[in-house]
């Protein structure tokens, strides 16, 4: 039960933090990507999905406990960033992401488009 308690409160904690006086959602978002590829993003979430449906008992786990706790707080970390930088109405152009981080994204959203205008075509 302590245990629970403890992951309930740090991951609550993350919600209080966006008061701080330094607290930047940009350099949280820059983070986030630079440590996740949109693939692995992706891939762990599909994993947090099937534990949730399977109960944990799945054999094909990617991912530990702590690692998935690890990921599940960077997500919500970054959405709460994202939610944060748009009532602020920052600008996002201002974000600067590691090349290798670029590079990512650029590849999976130019796959992802290609999968879209296929799937289109074959809506006609």
């Amino acid at each position: 039960m302590k245990r629970i308690l403890a992951l309930q409160f740090a991951f609550d904690w993350l919600i209080y933090e966006v008061h701080k006086v330094d607290y930047n959602p940009i350099k949280e978002i820059e983070a986030f990507w630079n440590n996740y590829a949109l693939e692995t993003v992706s891939a762990n979430i599909l994993q947090l999905l099937s534990t949730y449906l399977d109960g944990g008992a799945g054999e094909n786990r990617l991912l530990k406990d702590e690692e998935m706790q690890e990921f599940a707080t960077a997500l919500y970390r970054v959405l709460i960033a994202y939610c944060v930088a748009n009532y602020r109405n920052i600008d996002f152009s201002k974000m600067k992401l590691s090349a290798e981080a670029k590079v990512g994204i650029e590849k999976e959203m130019e796959l992802s488009k290609k999968v879209a205008e296929f799937f289109g075509r074959l809506s006609e």
